[in-house]
C-alpha cells in the first residue's frame, strides 16, 4: 500500500510540474498517463499482495499438515499402546485363571491340563513338556512326562528328545536355557524347583524370544502348583503305602480290586488275581531276628513290585502275605507273572545285616469271571488256591480249583 501511495505522489508532482510546462491541450493527455499509470501500479502491487497471501497461505496449510502428521502419529501410538495394554491385560487375566484351575487340581495329569489350554490360547508354539523326576539314591531320574502340541498333527512327526540329557544340563546350574538351533528353531528349558528341591523340568520348542519372559512368568506360578501337588501326593502316598515295603495298604488294595471287577465287569474283560505268601516266614524271624525279616518283605515286595507292569497293582495284604491284581489277563497270563515272581525270589539272595539266606514263598491264583464274579469271592479262591501251594510241599503256584 505504501508503493501505491509513494507511486501516486510521485504521478502527482510530475503533472503539477507538466501542467506549468506542457500547454492546455496536452493537460487531458498528461492526466490520462497519470491514470493509467497509476492504475498499473495498483494492479502490480495487488498481484504481489495476493502471491505474499499464497506464499503465507501456503506456509499455513503446510505447517497445519505437520501438525495433522504428528498428531496422527500421536493417537496411533496412544491406540497402541492402549491395544498393548489390553493385550497384556488380557494375558495377565488368562494367567490368573490358569493359576486359579492350577490351584484347584491335585495331580500333574490335571494341572498340565489346564497349563496346555492357557499354552495354546496365548502362545504360538510347536511342542511343550513337563518331566517329573524323583529320586533314586543320589540321582534324578525321569519319572513321567507329559506333553501338549499347538497343532494335533504335529503329534504325528514329533522326535523324542533324550530327556536324560535334559536332567544332566541341569546338574550344576539350575538356570532356565534358550537357544536357537542350526535350522532356525528354538528350543527352552526351565527348572522347577518346590522349596530348592529340582522336581521337574517344562520345556517347548519354536517359541519366540519375545514370549520367553511371558513363559518365565507362567512357568514360575506353574511350579506353585507342582508343590502342592507334590504335598498332596506325600499325604496321599502315606495314607494308601505300606511304610515298611512301600506297597500299597490293604485298604487301598480293597478299593482298587472293586474297582477293576466293575470296570471288568463293563467291558467283559478277564483279570487276574495272586496271593503271594513267604514259607516259612516265621522260622526266618525266629532264626535271624525280626531286623532281617524285615529286610526280607522289603526285597520281596521289591521283587514282586518289579516283576509286573505299571497297571498291575501290588499290596501288602498282611503280615508275610501280598496280593497282585493282574488287569486284563487271564489264567495262562497270570501263570507267567507268578512263576516268573516264585523263580526270581526262589534265586535271590538275601542279604541284610552280615546275614545272607534264602527264601521261598508259595502264590494262589484265581480268575475272574472263571473262579468266581464277586469280590470276596474271587479273593477266598485265591487263598483256598495258596493253602493248596502250602500243601503240596510249598514253593510252587496253585491255580483255583473247586
Amino acid at each position: 500500500m505504501r508503493r501505491v501511495t509513494t507511486c501516486l505522489l510521485a504521478y502527482g508532482l510530475l503533472l503539477a510540474a507538466l501542467f506549468h510546462i506542457v500547454p492546455p491541450g496536452g493537460l487531458f493527455f498528461l492526466v490520462s498517463v497519470f491514470l493509467a499509470g497509476s492504475i498499473a501500479v495498483g494492479l502490480i502491487e495487488y498481484r504481489e499482495g495476493i502471491l505474499s497471501l499464497r506464499i503465507s497461505l501456503d506456509s499455513q496449510i503446510e505447517k497445519a499438515d505437520s501438525e495433522k502428521k504428528r498428531l496422527t502419529g500421536e493417537i496411533k501410538g496412544s491406540d497402541d499402546y492402549i491395544s498393548e495394554l489390553k493385550n497384556k491385560e488380557a494375558v495377565i487375566v488368562s494367567l490368573y485363571d490358569v493359576t486359579r484351575k492350577m490351584s484347584r487340581e491335585l495331580t500333574f495329569n490335571e494341572i498340565f491340563k489346564a497349563l496346555s489350554t492357557f499354552l495354546r490360547e496365548n502362545f504360538i508354539f510347536r511342542k511343550s513338556s513337563l518331566i517329573i523326576l524323583r529320586e533314586e539314591g543320589e540321582a534324578l531320574k525321569v519319572s513321567k512326562v507329559y506333553k501338549v502340541f499347538k497343532e494335533p498333527q504335529d503329534n504325528e512327526e514329533d522326535k523324542e528328545y533324550n530327556y536324560d540329557d535334559i536332567v544332566k544340563a541341569f546338574s550344576k546350574d539350575k538356570t532356565e536355557i534358550y537357544m536357537q538351533k542350526d535350522d532356525g528353531s528354538t528350543f527352552a528349558a526351565i527348572p522347577l524347583l518346590s522349596e530348592n528341591k529340582f522336581v521337574g523340568i517344562l520345556t517347548i520348542d519354536n517359541l519366540s524370544k519375545a514370549d520367553f519372559d511371558r513363559f518365565l512368568i507362567v512357568a514360575m506360578q506353574f511350579a506353585l502348583g507342582i508343590k502342592k501337588v507334590l504335598l498332596y501326593e506325600t499325604v496321599e502316598e502315606l495314607a494308601i503305602t505300606d511304610s515298611l515295603t512301600g506297597l500299597y495298604t490293604r485298604r487301598y488294595f480293597f478299593e482298587r480290586f472293586d474297582e477293576e471287577l466293575q470296570r471288568s465287569k463293563r467291558h467283559g474283560f478277564k483279570f487276574s488275581f495272586l496271593m503271594i505268601d513267604i514259607d516259612d516266614f516265621k522260622r526266618c524271624n525266629d532264626t535271624y531276628g525280626h531286623l532281617v525279616g524285615d529286610a526280607v518283605l522289603k526285597e520281596t515286595a521289591h521283587i514282586a513290585k518289579g516283576s509286573t507292569r505299571e497297571i498291575d497293582l501290588t499290596a501288602r495284604y498282611g503280615g508275610e502275605e501280598f496280593s497282585i491284581i493282574l488287569p486284563e489277563t487271564d489264567r495262562a497270563g497270570a501263570m507267567l507273572v507268578a512263576e516268573r515272581i516264585r523263580k526270581k525270589i526262589e534265586e535271590n539272595i538275601f542279604t541284610a545285616y552280615d546275614e545272607k539266606l534264602k527264601v521261598t514263598v508259595s502264590i494262589g491264583l484265581a480268575v475272574y469271571p472263571d473262579d468266581s464274579q464277586e469280590a470276596p469271592d474271587l479273593i477266598e479262591a485265591a487263598d483256598k488256591a495258596l493253602y493248596a501251594a502250602k500243601s503240596s510241599g510249598k514253593n510252587i503256584v496253585c491255580e483255583y480249583k473247586e
